[in-house]
């Protein structure tokens, strides 16, 4: 229309643009009315949600079969999270809105703090009862039972347009974060232990790439053995230093029968870790001494032999003799 009011005086005199003047007036006053009405239903959803949706307690627990305590969320509704997100844009357009609307938005640093607050709670609460193994759990049993305890008023009392939230958000944060770090710390304690013990699955065995005298290969080896045996005496005090910085951290019954399944558990993986170290050794010897795979790599001899004919006797060198 800018563009049209610009033509010639006879143009503007036509009947044709009159008539587009007019269709584009009523338009206008169409969509103003439009949007006039959709600002009052919008108004009139901001009078009939927020009280209700603020009234929802902050913690819901749903059931769950990963965590038979159940898995907690964060109860923000995200009619809530639209709202405030439609109160912004409305704002920057210099549209006005209603005051409770205006109120909300006025907190909404508030309940994007609490929100990500509690987000972080419960994320490290459900990731602390969904990891910790059935051995683990009955050592952390009093926690857990605390922060149930702590986060319960979240569950049954505390509401968004209570008064004391950043009091419960600071406590649960407190007692789920140390709890979070003791588990973290004991998942990582035995993962290092495996990791000291996975190097024990190095074959001992070392192949040369020519054949070595008997006396040779067998002094290397015995080296390695050696050098093995230091490596898993070392390993094996690193191994209790980190059971007992678990032990320290949990301050354990030490007659307990959670704990001497702990320790029973714990002993286990370092058997396992042996016999894996053992198996390792042996399947890199087996390969070693497998006639078709040594064939189809083309790897030189272990050893050269020779053999001779002696006064009718047959006589290798270095000699072959049967230990059996």
């Amino acid at each position: 229309m800018d563009r049209l009011s610009q033509l010639s005086q006879a143009i503007r005199e036509r009947e044709e643009y009159k008539d587009v003047q007019k269709l584009f007036h009523s338009l206008c006053k169409q969509l103003k009315e439009f949007e006039e009405m959709k600002i009052k239903q919008w108004e009139a959803s901001v009078e009939e949600n927020t009280e209700e949706k603020l009234n929802q307690f902050l913690l819901v627990k749903e059931d769950s079969d990963v965590i038979p305590e159940g898995i907690l969320s964060v109860n923000f509704d995200p009619v809530l999270v639209r709202l405030l997100r439609e109160v912004k844009y409305l704002l920057l357009l210099d549209i006005e809105v209603p005051e409770r609307a205006q109120k909300l938005y006025e907190k909404v640093d508030i309940y994007r703090t609490q929100s990500g607050n509690l987000d972080l709670i419960v994320n490290m609460y459900n990731d602390i009862l969904a990891t910790l193994l059935p051995v683990e759990k009955p050592l952390l049993r009093d926690r857990i039972k605390s922060m149930n305890e702590c986060l319960q008023p979240g569950i049954e009392t505390l509401r968004w347009n209570s008064d004391t939230i950043d009091q419960f958000i600071a406590q649960a944060m407190l007692l789920v974060t140390e709890v979070d770090e003791l588990v973290k710390k004991m998942k990582e304690n035995i993962r290092q232990m495996l990791e000291k013990m996975k190097k024990w699955e190095k074959p001992l065995f070392e192949r040369k790439n020519k054949p070595s005298q008997p006396d040779d290969l067998e002094q290397v080896h015995s080296a390695a053995v050696m050098g093995r045996h230091e490596d898993i005496r070392q390993d094996s005090k690193e191994i209790l230093r980190l059971m007992k910085e678990t032990t320290d951290a949990i301050r354990p019954d030490k007659k307990s029968l959670e704990w001497l399944a702990y320790v029973d558990y714990v002993n286990t993986l370092i058997i396992e870790g042996i016999t894996r170290g053992i198996d390792g050794s042996m399947r890199g010897l087996a390969e070693n001494i497998n006639i078709q795979l040594n064939q189809q790599s083309g790897k030189a001899a272990i050893f050269d032999v020779s053999i001779s004919l002696i006064e009718r006797e047959v006589v290798f060198d270095p000699q072959i003799r049967s230990t059996g």
